[in-house]
């Protein structure tokens, strides 16, 4: 049964309906902020995942087969050191740099984003979970359940404070670089 993605989950419907709907609104998410996007950059998106493609190398092998083929047996516009086609390849590559490094910088920013809304998520998360064990330890201490097996769940139900935490993990960074 634990392995069974359709079990139901309760007046919500079943995990694989809660799941679509968690993906359905994050991908709204995502083209809502596609579609805000200058119109330059979303070009320029397109642009650098088409120059990632197969098909775009076989048009530069083409491309560069053909000129060079024409300038050695038809018309002699740009004959051997191709020194104009040297030129154009250098334009090709630095706007291919320049698209790429757009590009690059569009997905850090997303990345970051996603990033950020984990950390919210984790945090959110263990604040549930804060909630829940004290909640849990107040029923325990109804109960009369022995302190002694409550220890690790005390010292769980302190709150969270996220920068202690990240104090604690840059100075064992350092001892461990040490």
């Amino acid at each position: 049964m634990a392995g069974n993605s359709a079990v139901r989950t309760g007046r919500h419907g079943t995990i694989d309906h809660i799941t679509h709907d968690n993906i359905e609104s994050i991908l709204c998410l995502e083209d809502t902020e596609h579609r805000r996007k200058p119109m330059l950059y979303r070009v320029v998106e397109r642009a650098a995942r088409f120059c990632g493609t197969l098909t775009f190398l076989w048009i530069n092998i083409a491309f560069f087969a053909s000129w060079i083929a024409l300038n050695q047996f038809l018309v002699k516009f740009d004959p051997y050191p191709f020194t104009f086609l040297l030129f154009v390849v250098s334009i090709e590559a630095i706007m291919l740099s320049i698209l790429i490094l757009i590009s690059q910088n569009m997905s850090a920013e997303a990345s970051e984003r996603r990033h950020h809304l984990d950390l919210q998520i984790n945090l959110l998360n263990e604040r549930e979970m804060t909630a829940m064990l004290r909640l849990a330890l107040h029923m325990a201490d109804k109960l009369g359940i022995d302190a002694d097996a409550q220890a690790e769940a005390v010292a769980l139900s302190k709150k969270t404070r996220p920068e202690h935490v990240l104090h604690q993990i840059v100075r064992a960074e350092d001892q461990h670089r040490q």
